[in-house]
């Protein structure tokens, strides 16, 4: 199977799985284990067909609980009626002639859900890379590079980046929220958890004192 097409069998195996209520993370790999699409000890959040997928339909990442007894489970967007097959607009996305700078692109692919920041909790980390997924699948990111928006902006942090929000970039803000409005020098943040919507104001961060999530040193596992 080519992987063209077996990204449009993990598509159309979420997309059926996930149409009538959300399901957690373990069933999910068990019933893709079991459809043959997942290997034993392999998993959906590190698979890059599941995690193209995730992006193509739309899926979110909810979580339930907290500490170690939450869990994640994936839902389908309300009303959703998304093809199983993986979009062309995220295709041409990761595309050299994108405009959505390559760094971004690239960057993002590089981080992993099971290899969090140095004190950065698991769950908080696993919602920072869904919502950087989620933001370069979709037209926010070619809105923010033509706004002249750069990674720092969007993505930067400092070492410790939930103790110093106030220098960290837009995504590592959105904690789960949807953006609603990006314009130069802001962005509206809605959070329906919280029930709130929050304006975040552009930061100018200094590469010296903020770096790129994907060049910061990762919790070692194994």
């Amino acid at each position: 199977m080519t992987v063209r097409a077996r990204e449009a069998v993990v598509a159309e195996f979420l997309r059926k799985a996930l149409a009538d209520e959300a399901l957690g993370v373990s069933k999910l790999e068990a019933m893709a284990r079991a459809a043959g699409l997942l290997g034993e000890g392999e998993r959906i959040t590190q698979d890059k067909a599941f995690r193209r997928a995730k992006r193509s339909l739309g899926i979110r990442s909810v979580r339930n609980g907290f500490g170690v007894g939450g869990s994640w489970s994936w839902e389908l967007p309300p009303g959703s009626d998304a093809p199983a097959t993986i979009s062309a607009a995220i295709q041409e996305r990761s595309a050299p002639e994108s405009a959505i700078p390559r760094e971004w692109v690239e960057g993002v692919a590089r981080l992993d859900y099971q290899r969090p920041m140095t004190g950065v909790p698991r769950h908080r980390w696993c919602q920072f890379v869904d919502d950087c997924n989620s933001f370069i699948g979709s037209d926010w990111a070619e809105r923010a590079a033509a706004l002249g928006w750069n990674a720092r902006a969007l993505f930067g942090c400092h070492r410790n980046p939930l103790m110093y929000l106030g220098s960290a970039g837009l995504l590592w803000v959105m904690d789960g929220g949807k953006l609603v409005d990006l314009r130069r020098d802001w962005a509206v943040i809605n959070c329906p958890v919280r029930r709130y919507t929050h304006t975040f104001s552009r930061r100018n961060l200094d590469p010296e004192k903020a770096a790129l999530p994907w060049a910061l040193p990762l919790v070692k596992t194994g």
